[in-house]
């Protein structure tokens, strides 16, 4: 009887996996990226199970949901255009609040699945049935299972899990050890300070968000391709290579192009990031104005990025916006150890250049903090939302609504990240033309040695 129920499960998974297979191959041959990721995440990733988890026990499928998890992995890798290490891939598994894609595990989170319907119908089934279950026994195995894979060795039984005995906590409970064994088993220290860092506040928002044109909210292929390797610890280049616009070396994920200063790019994401904010304070009709000029008396220096002339208690506002790298060489070892080390740099470098001088006139300095992979201050947080909350009160005439704010913090993500994308891909281009200009260069001094100087001083080229 055991082996026969055992058949039909493997039947009804076997039908989900080579549905799931094609349909996983048709998204990835989609036009947009941004479009086959969120397909991916949101129509077939784990919710497409939930029914055969939540109903088979979870020793029944072990080497279906295996399968299925390898039919996930190589469609993200269809996307990304290259091979996923499998620390890239626990990353990945991870929900987005984590630092992840929300491309959960099938093996990892069956039994929370399983335990979750059966613990919670068990009563019911026996007094339909009129006799008593073998549910107890899966249970048993169900919960060792989710012990093993939630670090809670103490779970021995149904009595001893000490959170609801629901999906949503149970997976928190798997989510929280997968994490913890992601920095534990980090390659490296820039992998740990990536996992830190992308698991900040609102650093996943720009995965969240409907890839729309009309919300401002779609990120074109290369963009969301650079994207989705940096955010997983992918490789965006083939080797480390000399920066053609501050002559330094860079190395072959971006780290450094994200904070080079060289080609003034950095001031581009600087005022997409300000302008998202500007133009939520127009919506509220707070009565912005940007870059405000003349600000602090008989000094040059700019503290408003935007200005908001009334703000909480009647005092005029100055909105500073800043950009930082937590895997700049700084900064990488406390980031890879105290999360948030970063933005706490920041926030202080700004209230020491410009904090007391807003406060002589009567002015409230509000840093608005951000790390290039996304992560917001508490300060940022806070003002941010008080500005959807202002939309809100305009727009609709009640209280907010989550909505008006998500949005909003969707946007000012994709900002940044697109930010970020200009500083890559003009890189490459830099780059491309700094090794063109070198080729020409050697090829004058080869072939053309007595005019060879006229050619260079024409051209304007110059030996590395």
């Amino acid at each position: 009887m055991q082996s026969r129920q055992r058949s039909k499960v493997a039947i009804k998974f076997g039908i989900k996996l080579v549905q799931s297979g094609a349909r996983a191959r048709a998204i990835a041959q989609l036009i947009s990226a941004q479009v086959e990721t969120t397909l991916l995440r949101s129509c077939l990733a784990l919710p497409k199970l939930l029914y055969v988890l939540r109903t088979c026990p979870p020793d029944h499928i072990t080497h279906a949901t295996r399968q299925f998890d390898s039919i996930m992995r190589e469609a993200l890798e269809s996307i990304v255009s290259s091979r996923i290490t499998d620390w890239s891939w626990q990353k990945a598994s991870l929900p987005s609040n984590r630092g992840g894609l929300n491309l959960r595990s099938a093996v990892l989170h069956a039994p929370a699945a399983f335990i979750s319907s059966a613990a919670s119908t068990k009563t019911l089934v026996e007094r339909i049935l009129n006799r008593p279950t073998n549910l107890d026994t899966y249970l048993e195995k169900a919960v060792s299972a989710l012990s093993s894979s939630s670090s809670h060795p103490e779970w021995l039984n149904l009595d001893d899990i000490d959170i609801p005995l629901r999906q949503r906590h149970l997976s928190c409970a798997i989510d929280e050890a997968m994490y913890q064994n992601l920095l534990d088993t980090s390659p490296s220290t820039r992998a740990r300070a990536l996992a830190n860092s992308s698991a900040l506040p609102h650093a996943g928002d720009w995965l969240n968000g409907v890839p729309s044109d009309v919300l401002g909210l779609h990120m074109q292929d290369k963009e969301f391709n650079s994207c989705l390797k940096y955010w997983l610890g992918i490789p965006l280049h083939s080797a480390p290579h000399l920066c053609p616009a501050c002559r330094t070396s860079a190395d072959e994920y971006g780290d450094h192009q994200v904070g080079c200063g060289g080609n003034g790019d950095r001031i581009t994401r600087h005022n997409a990031v300000r302008d998202v904010i500007f133009s939520a304070a127009q919506s509220a009709v707070l009565g912005p104005s940007r870059e405000a000029q003349g600000l602090i008396p008989e000094s040059l220096s700019r503290p408003a990025d935007v200005f908001l002339p009334t703000w909480q208690g009647g005092r005029p506002a100055a909105l500073d916006v800043h950009v930082i790298s937590p895997l700049q060489q700084t900064l990488i070892h406390e980031a890879a150890f105290s999360p948030g080390h970063a933005l706490e740099v920041g926030v202080r470098r700004k209230l020491t250049t410009h904090l007391q001088a807003c406060r002589s006139i009567g002015v409230n300095f509000i840093p608005i903090v951000a790390e290039t992979l996304g992560g917001l201050g508490e300060e940022a947080i806070n003002i941010i939302g008080a500005i959807g909350n202002a939309i809100d009160r305009r727009v609709t005439m009640t209280h907010s609504t989550s909505s008006t704010k998500k949005h909003l913090f969707h946007r000012l993500a994709i900002a940044l990240w697109r930010g970020n994308t200009c500083l890559w891909l003009h890189f490459n281009y830099s780059l491309l033309k700094s090794c063109f200009y070198q080729y020409l260069y050697n090829y004058a001094i080869k072939h053309f040695p007595c005019g060879s100087p006229i050619i260079i001083a024409h051209l304007g080229l110059s030996p590395t």
